[in-house]
Formats: structure tokens, C-alpha cells, sequence
């Protein structure tokens, strides 16, 4: 039997990609057809962006590890806003294909 996932949002008070990247990952979820706890996490200064390890909101993490980096070799934690790449895009939410890649490797889909 696999562990049930667990995915954190974590975001800032007045992050306009807040809502955007809830909905997303939700939606994500609902496609894969997985059984997924989401929980959304408020960051409210910087030493408990510190404390959290935050990247910038919104930051999006699967079973603990965060979506698009290593944590382990980033430092540079702070209320700042989250930018996703893909291509010569950017975006304040991460690109289709890798939130539904990360959710489907970490349920063992891949």
C-alpha cells in the first residue's frame, strides 16, 4: 500500500499567485485522480521564511521536497515572489508539465 502524498503550498498574505497555484495544484490532484493532502502554509515574515525554507511564494512542495529545485543548495530564503520558468516563459505558477510530472513521480506513476 503507498503512503498517501502530501502537498504544501506555501505562500505570503497578498501573493496575487497565491489563489492561481492553490487552484492548480487542486486541479492536478483531481486529474491524476490521486489521493493527495494539501495543506496551505502562510508565511508571515522573513525568519520564518528562515524557518520553512521558503523560495518565494508561491513555493510548492511534493512529500517535502520542493517542485522545481534542491532545497539543500539554495539559502536564500525571504518574502519575495516565486517565478517558474519554462522556455523564454515566466510565471507566477509552475508550468503544467512539471507540477503533474513531479505529482506523478512521487505516486510512482513514472
Amino acid at each position: 500500500m503507498q503512503n498517501k502524498l502530501k502537498i504544501e503550498v506555501l505562500v505570503f498574505e497578498g501573493c496575487p499567485h497565491a489563489a492561481p497555484a492553490e487552484k492548480f495544484v487542486r486541479e492536478s490532484v483531481a486529474e491524476l485522480g490521486l489521493d493527495v493532502e494539501i495543506e496551505i502554509i502562510n508565511v508571515v515574515d522573513n525568519t520564518d521564511a528562515v524557518s520553512k525554507r521558503f523560495l518565494g511564494s508561491p513555493s510548492i512542495r511534493i512529500n517535502g521536497r520542493d517542485l522545481e529545485v534542491d532545497e539543500n543548495e539554495l539559502t536564500q530564503y525571504s518574502m519575495r515572489c516565486r517565478v517558474y520558468r519554462e522556455g523564454d516563459c515566466h510565471s507566477g505558477v509552475p508550468p503544467r508539465a512539471l507540477l503533474l510530472g513531479a505529482i506523478a513521480e512521487a505516486a510512482g506513476r513514472r
